[in-house]
């Protein structure tokens, strides 16, 4: 009987110390989680059409540096440039790179209340016309016999761009159907064209609406040309890829990169529309920057508060915030960026780099990157 006793009480014993065990490793795991050196974090926020390419760099950053998390959230330029000023305003940590589809929303937003003071422009791109496998339509554009805007217009097919007030790519869509609409009608003959009567009023067809309801809310062409084509709006381009490779949407305004990087079929826009050259148009004595200049889009800048802006070639630009916590490592990202691997990345997405990059005032560069340029 007593063996028996002195056996159970041992066992009790075991348990007792294997509870106690796994007690004290329950407690201990957070405390050498806690010990455990913590990552630095690098915040950039950047144009939805840079999801791509910055995904890349990211990931050589981060095994270069293994100590950081790279934290990128992408949009629309114009909103995450609203967001890094709203978010200074509340006092919080803002992001500590901006780079965006359009370098001049940079001092246009950051300069007046000093939260930036350089900026360097470093790749183009250009605007195109994606389309759904079997779009109406599609086949007669690309074979010729009809024009990407009579189908748009007199079709019963939808197209989609993104919101001007959120996105660089949104108001550059307006500006291609006002540009079309000079280019193949109302200044036909200045060009040495005939002037084309399916891009008459073009752009009130495509862009239906007030002035700052236009582009902003989608809807049906409603102009004496019965149609049907719908004008669907998203907050920032891409997301109108899942719409294009779904079927849902026949049409959708996009950069070439955006088309290149993820496998749609696009349509290539005249070079006096889609946003890109420099130089002379061919046969005139017009450059395509005084060209582009004709298209105007009044977008909001604040709430209620409108500011135009004028039609020019696209540019990317980036810059590093005043108050940002990590300037060393988001100087060193911004030298990747600017590497000969950064425009290998940019160049092989579909973003032609700029040689050499731009940059307003090299004074005010982090001494990091003044070697750079």
């Amino acid at each position: 009987m007593k063996g028996k006793m002195r056996g159970s009480t041992s066992l009790r014993v075991k348990r007792s110390n294997l509870i106690a065990g796994v007690i004290f490793l329950l407690l201990a795991i957070p405390l050498i989680a806690g010990c455990a050196p913590q990552k630095e974090t690098l915040t950039i926020y950047h144009a939805g059409s840079l999801a791509v390419p910055f995904g890349e760099l990211k990931a050589d950053f981060e095994s270069t540096h293994p100590d950081v998390e790279v934290l990128c959230e992408s949009g629309g330029s114009a909103k995450v440039i609203n967001k890094a000023i709203t978010v200074a305003k509340a006092g919080e940590t803002p992001p500590d790179i901006i780079a965006s589809a359009d370098y001049k929303l940079i001092p246009d937003r950051l300069y007046e209340n000093g939260y930036a003071d350089w900026y360097i422009a470093f790749a183009r791109n250009k605007m195109v016309l994606c389309y759904r496998d079997g779009a109406p339509g599609s086949d007669a554009i690309v074979n010729g016999p009809r024009t990407w805007y009579d189908v748009l217009r007199n079709d019963d097919v939808s197209y989609g761009h993104s919101n001007p007030d959120d996105d660089p790519c949104g108001y550059r869509t307006l500006m291609v159907a006002q540009l079309a609409q000079r280019y193949y009608h109302d200044e036909a003959a200045r060009f040495g064209l005939v002037p084309d009567l399916d891009a008459d009023g073009l752009y009130d067809a495509l862009i239906p609406g007030s002035e700052h309801d236009r582009g902003r809310i989608g809807g049906f062409n409603e102009t004496v040309r019965p149609g049907g084509s719908e004008e669907v709006v998203r907050s920032k381009s891409v997301d109108l890829i899942a719409s294009i490779q779904s079927g849902d949407l026949d049409y959708a305004f996009e950069y070439r990169s955006v088309a290149v990087q993820h496998g749609l079929n696009f349509i290539e826009l005249d070079d006096a529309i889609n946003l890109c050259q420099q130089g002379m148009i061919g046969g005139t004595n017009i450059t395509y920057e005084e060209f582009y200049k004709e298209a105007s889009v009044e977008i909001m800048k604040e709430p209620g508060a409108y500011m135009p802006e004028k039609g020019k070639a696209i540019v990317y630009g980036t810059t590093i915030l005043k108050d940002a916590q990590n300037k060393d490592l988001a100087a060193e990202f911004v030298a990747l960026l600017l590497s000969k691997e950064g425009q290998s990345v940019m160049e092989l997405n579909g973003q032609p780099f700029i040689q050499p990059v731009i940059c307003d005032h090299p004074e005010n560069l982090p001494e990091e990157l003044k070697g750079v340029l």
